[in-house]
């Protein structure tokens, strides 16, 4: 049995034990999804599978050096080969808008006098009707 048949059980390995790590939250989420993911890369396919192309076509870099990536006057045509970048880029900038929508309500808040966080609710309720 070579290395190549191990594969498909080292991956479903390295994803139970990162199961359990992310559940006994002994790690922050983003090491331990991070740290396990390079594992597969480096792991999977660079020792079991002995194939550094897998690795580049998984990552999809190219992707964001294109035009299309970017500019789409078309539909999108999308493959589901490789990280979608477009997704993780769209998350994380929503992540940001979030974060800094949040900042400001506390903001609000503040300047309002405005002690009670049900209120700053109901009146945040009020704003967009």
């Amino acid at each position: 049995m070579g290395l190549a048949a191990l594969a498909p059980w080292v991956a479903g390995f390295i994803f139970v034990f990162m199961f359990i790590l992310v559940i006994t939250e002994k790690f922050e989420r983003h090491i331990v999804t991070l740290g396990c993911g390079a594992a597969v890369l480096v792991i999977v396919f660079g020792f079991c599978l002995r194939s550094w192309q897998a690795v580049w076509d998984t990552l999809n870099i190219q992707n964001i050096f294109t035009l299309d990536f970017w500019y789409s006057v078309s539909e999108s045509d999308e493959s589901s080969s490789g990280i979608n970048w477009a997704t993780i880029l769209f998350i994380a900038g929503m992540m940001i808008m979030v974060e800094g929508m949040a900042s400001l309500v506390s903001f609000v808040g503040f300047v309002c006098g405005l002690r009670n966080s049900s209120s700053i609710v109901r009146q945040g309720f009020f704003l967009f009707l």
